[in-house]
């Protein structure tokens, strides 16, 4: 199994030149990313679908082992229901369609809901039921009515996880199940403790299973090893030495 690291995107110039070279043209920055991070959070399959030219310039600007993840359109996680069923099935196959094209390189699709969407089961197993066998999916719940063992282990049989965004630097004892485990960690800045602890967990999380972690992305200096893209790099140095 594999821990994949890096953070939401990566398309950032103030990022120079602490992590970016200072003359990097942007058009190089993904090559640069790659050859840092091993995973990528992409943010902009939440606003609209992508080219298959787009997957293409990605997949060959990165290493055969780097992951990208991406995040399920708004239209599919925001609309009145998360059940894809009706009307919505068509976009739903159309989102599954394109981000399929990055092939081997998808390694999960996050499904992110709003703090407004409260528990529906049926709308849940509706979803879960859509989804492909061979793509590993990610929950995030931000309603509190979502936190059951019930839904937790729904998902995990169903080939899924929950994903924890961590916004207090607290490790917790284990992740949550499932074949895959999704971590975003958006605490401004880690302590010394709680960072040792985080790699802690990652490391032995990842002895059975893929692991995705993503660091918080803006409003963090590059070269700040304890929050941001200079955290997710101290991880990918630990995990490599």
């Amino acid at each position: 199994m594999t821990l994949f690291i890096g953070t939401s995107g990566w398309a950032y110039k103030e990022w120079k030149p602490d992590f970016y070279p200072a003359d990097i043209p942007q058009r190089l920055f993904l090559e640069h990313y790659s050859s840092a991070l091993t995973a990528c959070e992409v943010n902009c399959t939440f606003y609209r679908l992508q080219a298959p030219t787009t997957f293409a310039k990605w997949s060959a600007n990165t290493p055969e082992s780097f992951r990208f993840t991406t995040k399920a359109h708004r239209g599919l996680t925001h609309s009145k229901s998360i059940s894809p069923e009706g009307e919505r099935r068509s976009f739903f196959d159309a989102y599954l369609q394109s981000v399929k094209q990055l092939g081997p390189r998808l390694g999960a699709l996050l499904f992110q809901f709003p703090p407004y969407r409260s528990r529906d089961d049926k709308a849940l197993a509706d979803l879960l039921a859509a989804l492909p066998d061979d793509t590993p999916t990610a929950f995030e719940f931000r309603h509190d009515s979502w936190i059951d063992d019930y839904v937790y282990r729904t998902i995990a049989e169903a080939g899924g996880t929950v994903c924890i965004s961590n916004t207090t630097g607290d490790v917790p004892e284990a992740l949550p199940g499932g074949p895959l485990a999704y971590v975003r960690l958006r605490t401004e800045r880690y302590t010394p403790e709680a960072r040792a602890g985080w790699l802690d967990l990652l490391r032995r999380e990842a002895e059975t299973r893929d692991v995705f972690v993503f660091a918080k992305h803006e409003g963090i200096p590059a070269g700040d090893l304890y929050g941001g893209v200079g955290l997710a790099q101290w991880l990918v140095g630990q995990t490599r030495a």
